[in-house]
């Protein structure tokens, strides 16, 4: 089944969801992206847990990636919804992917994982690093960069 263009996924309404427990950050250049992807698998990140989305024309966007199901996932969300708004930060990671920028996705085990997968990503030139925990966001790092205007 084909994906919707952009303009039938706007009409559907926002496709964001919550990226529980991952770390999201934007890397400007696809190819560094990729590398610093190979970088986490060689550090012990298992490959499933590494995602890559790259620029507006490739696939891949943060409705993507994996999120809890279920009764319980959907209490989880709903209770997230009400508690915490993250949709500008989303939202301006899609406007990285529409700017043909990367954004490298961790999802991250436990606190030691998530410090060690934010390093690796800054000494990969990543910024704008968030992750996205059960209860609260944590940012590591700021936008770099000229402002992009998000879709809103």
């Amino acid at each position: 089944m084909a994906k919707p263009n952009k303009d039938e996924s706007d009409a559907q309404g926002s496709r964001i969801r919550y990226p529980m427990d991952w770390l999201l950050a934007v890397i400007d250049d696809p190819l560094a992206a990729r590398e610093a992807a190979a970088a986490l698998n060689a550090a012990g990140f298992d490959a499933e847990h590494v995602k890559v989305l790259e620029g507006a024309t490739a696939d891949g966007s943060l409705a993507d990636l994996p999120t809890s199901k279920g009764a319980i996932g959907q209490l989880i969300r709903l209770v997230q919804f009400v508690t915490m708004d993250q949709t500008p930060d989303l939202r301006l990671y899609e406007a990285a992917l529409d700017d043909g920028r990367a954004i490298v996705a961790v999802h991250c085990g436990g606190r030691e994982k998530v410090l060690e997968a934010r390093d690796l990503l800054a000494a990969h030139a990543a910024h704008f690093q968030n992750h996205f925990g059960r209860y609260a966001t944590e940012e590591f790092s700021r936008w770099r960069g000229p402002e992009l205007n998000p879709h809103w």
